[in-house]
Parts: structure tokens; sequence; C-alpha cells
């Protein structure tokens, strides 16, 4: 990986100067006899791998997801109507979810498709707001798209460890197409609403992210992929996390203000929406703590007037703590276990997943502890990448004892 692209990556506290200590590093040195042979043939192959690379372009709108964001964006054309206080045809809408997205979606989350198909009916026959019920199918389709882009990084991952290129190619080619489609302008949202710029920025971390496993994936280097793969998906992962935490604070700020009960459910449903996304994976770090937030985010279970900004963010700092220490754990015995790869990736997920407190370490902790803390995160990485246990134990430690003290 080029030097230029790590800060953007690994932004400030994470920049894991180890992760590809051997990238540039093997390369042989040329005589000065050489190098006109040499670039000769140099360049015969890259007019060669030119065009293997044209015969083997892909089309994204064939592939599976070009077609699943097609249907999508013709829905929402459709569902948009109900901003605007017009009609919207429910059957044509249902029609191209059944046809276009369905199938997937339930295979992926029976629940997800659940929720989209009872929204859908609620719409249609009027036992929900309209603007609430398309909330619901947008936010829910949107989190069907995350876990979609998951299952493509699985494929990528053992495509490339297995040498097979083109499947590897065909798995990111939908990866980016989703990006460009789905997670980008989320992210551009979230980035505006907490005025997150540079490498605090979605945007920035989640391209940098794809930038680097496009690298590593040219390169054919599966441990590389593995690594950058947690610096996009957990990028994606808190552009949704503040997406439901964002607009519990709006659903705070909007009661104080005399809003309607109807703009307090849309606020709540689309809190919801986005939190389906990663309901699973924030119950790995404290069950408790996110059935509660899926609780609040419920229509039918929570008034959105009670909805607290200090609750709902005690609670996701819980759970994402949760998700820390675990694999704060689990990355020091996978290298006790001489499992090199497994153990960059999940120290690289426990930082990933540092970085989105970042905010509330910052606000409860104050600027100067939270840095430290990021400091010594970084420092454990690299201990990890490097082989380091009783560096990256000491560093650690003191990492954990920053996040408890966020949670106490």
């Amino acid at each position: 990986m080029k030097k230029r692209n790590l800060k953007l990556i690994f932004a400030s506290f994470i920049m894991a100067s180890a992760v590809l200590t051997g990238c540039g590093a093997d390369k042989e040195t040329t005589k000065p006899e050489e190098t006109k042979e040499v670039e000769t043939d140099k360049a015969e192959d890259q007019k060669e791998e030119g065009q293997k690379a044209e015969q083997k372009e892909v089309k994204v709108e064939d592939t599976d997801a070009g077609k699943q964001t097609a249907v999508f964006t013709e829905m929402m054309e459709e569902l948009t109507k109900a901003k605007e206080n017009q009609e919207v045809d429910w059957d044509l809408v249902k029609q191209k979810y059944d046809n276009g997205l369905q199938k997937d979606i339930a295979e992926t989350s029976p629940e997800f498709d659940q929720s989209i198909q009872a929204a859908i009916t609620a719409g249609k026959s009027g036992e929900m707001e309209p603007i609430i019920a398309v909330q619901l199918i947008d936010k829910t389709t949107q989190s069907y798209f995350y876990q979609n882009q998951k299952a493509l990084q699985k494929e990528a991952v053992a495509a490339i460890t297995e040498g097979k290129v083109d499947e590897a190619n065909l798995a990111f080619v939908q990866i980016k197409h989703l990006a460009e489609k789905v997670f980008l302008p989320t992210a551009e949202k979230r980035d505006g609403h907490y005025e997150l710029t540079g490498d605090a920025s979605l945007v920035e971390n989640i391209n940098s992210g794809l930038s680097a496993q496009e690298e590593a994936l040219k390169a054919e280097n599966a441990e590389d992929f593995q690594v950058y793969l947690q610096v996009t998906d957990k990028s994606i992962y808190r552009s949704y996390y503040l997406a439901a935490k964002s607009y519990a604070e709006k659903i705070e700020a909007a009661v104080k203000e005399g809003a309607e009960k109807q703009e307090l459910a849309i606020k709540q449903a689309e809190a919801w929406g986005f939190f389906q996304a990663i309901k699973g994976s924030l119950s790995g770090g404290d069950e408790a703590a996110a059935a509660q937030l899926d609780k609040l985010f419920t229509l039918n279970e929570t008034d959105p007037a009670t909805i607290k900004a200090s609750e709902t963010n005690a609670l996701f700092a819980k759970a994402v703590a949760g998700k820390i220490k675990g694999y704060y754990e689990k990355a020091p015995k996978l290298l006790a276990e001489n499992n090199a790869t497994d153990a960059k990736v999940s120290a690289m997920e426990g930082n990933m997943f540092l970085k989105m407190l970042q905010g509330q370490l910052t606000e409860k902790l104050g600027e100067e502890k939270a840095q430290a803390a990021f400091a010594d995160a970084e420092a454990w990485y690299n201990a990890v990448a490097e082989n380091k246990p009783d560096e990256a134990k000491t560093k650690g430690e003191s990492v954990i004892a920053t996040v408890n003290e966020l949670v106490q």
C-alpha cells in the first residue's frame, strides 16, 4: 500500500504503519543494463493485461447488485410521491419488489422481507401513514444492501484466497456499485449532520477502504484485502450507527419544538430502519442494550415523544464497547495460535469499532484523553501486526480502561 493512502484509511488514531510492512520491500533491484529489456517486457505485459481486462470487463448493470439497485431506484421513484402528498401506486411498488428484490431479501433476512411486505400492505390499506411506510421500506431495504455487501466481501475473500481472480473481481465490482448507489449517499448525509471532514469523514473512509481493497485485489493479496475490508465495512456500519443515533437526537429536539406526532413517528421509522442493518452485530456486543435500542425505535412499542438522546447514546456506547472488548480479547488469542492474518483482521475490527465512539469519547473524557486512547489503539494494532504480544497486552489494557471509563 502506498504511504499516501494510509492517513486517509486509518485516520488519525489507527494509522497502521505495519499493516503492509512487506509491500514494496521485496522489489528486486534492476541493474542499469537490464532496464531497457525490462521496460520492453513490462510494456508487453501491460498490453496483455489490458487486453485480458477488456475481455473480462464486468457490466455492473448485469450483476445481481446492479439489477437490485435499479429496482430499488424504481420503487423509490414511486414511493417518493408520498413525500409530496401525491398518490402512491402501491400495486406497482409491490410488483417491483416481488419481482426484483423479495427473494434475495427473504433469503438474507426473513425479518427484513416481512417488514417491507407489511409496510407495503399497510401503506396501501391506509393502516399506516404513507410517508411512514415509505421510510420503513427505504431504510430496511438499505439495511439489506448492507448485509448483501458483507456477503459479497466474504465471496471476494474466498475467491482471492483460492486464486479465482475473476470471481473476486465480480464480487468487488458489485461492492463498489452498492457503495456508489446506496452507502456513500447515506454517509454524505451523516458527514453533513455531524460536520465530519478529513480523516473523520465517513465518505473519505469508505472510499479509502475501497481503494486499498482494490489495490490488494490487483496484487492478489488476500491478507491485505481482508484487513482493509474492515475499513470499508465498519465505515459503512458507522454511517448506519450514526444515522440511527442522529434520528434519536432529532426526535428529542423536535419534541422540544412542539412537533406533531406524525413527524416524530417518521423519524422513529427511519431510526428503526437504519438500526436493522447493525442490530444483529450490536447484539454480540451487548444483547440487552441492542434489544432496548430496537424497542425504542419500534413504532408500536415506544411513543417517540419519550425517546431521549442521552439514553440511546448510552445504549449505543455500551453495545459498541462490548464489540471493542471482544476484538481486543480475540486478536491476541489468534496471535498466540499463530494465526497472524486473522489476528490483524480482528485488531483492525476492534479499532474501527473504537472509531465509532470517537465523538462520545471526546465529549465525555476530553480531547487529550481520547487522543491518547487512539494513539494506544494504533500502537496496539502495530504490536499485533508485528507479533509483539507483551506490547499488545500493555497497550490493549490502556485502551480498554478508557473505554470502560466511557461506559461507567
